[in-house]
């Protein structure tokens, strides 16, 4: 089961869009699609340039609290009736 799924908010930690907040559109084995974040031009025939959101591999991408202004650690627990729970542990480094 992955910790990250669609719709969820992040924090860029890695790269050259480093501590931009946005939120993910689509997860793929290792990768993940961010909103606006990692956009290319690609050139497409009859058509001058088409904007494409390129996937970011998932260790670059920290799952973010908002109340706290925070990227924060996932961790799935699983209770007495077998369900599966997602709590999260904040960060405590300083961001810039």
């Amino acid at each position: 089961m992955k910790k990250l799924r669609k719709g969820d908010p992040v924090m860029v930690i890695a790269g050259k869009f480093k501590w931009k907040i946005s939120t993910i559109e689509s997860v793929d084995w290792d990768f993940v699609v961010v909103k606006d974040i990692n956009v290319a031009k690609k050139a497409v025939k009859w058509q001058w340039f088409v904007k494409k959101t390129l996937p970011i591999h998932i260790s670059n991408v920290m799952y973010y609290v908002e109340s706290e202004k925070k990227p924060s650690k996932i961790k799935i627990e699983i209770t007495k009736d077998g369900k599966k729970i997602r709590k999260t542990k904040v960060w405590n480094k300083e961001i810039k």
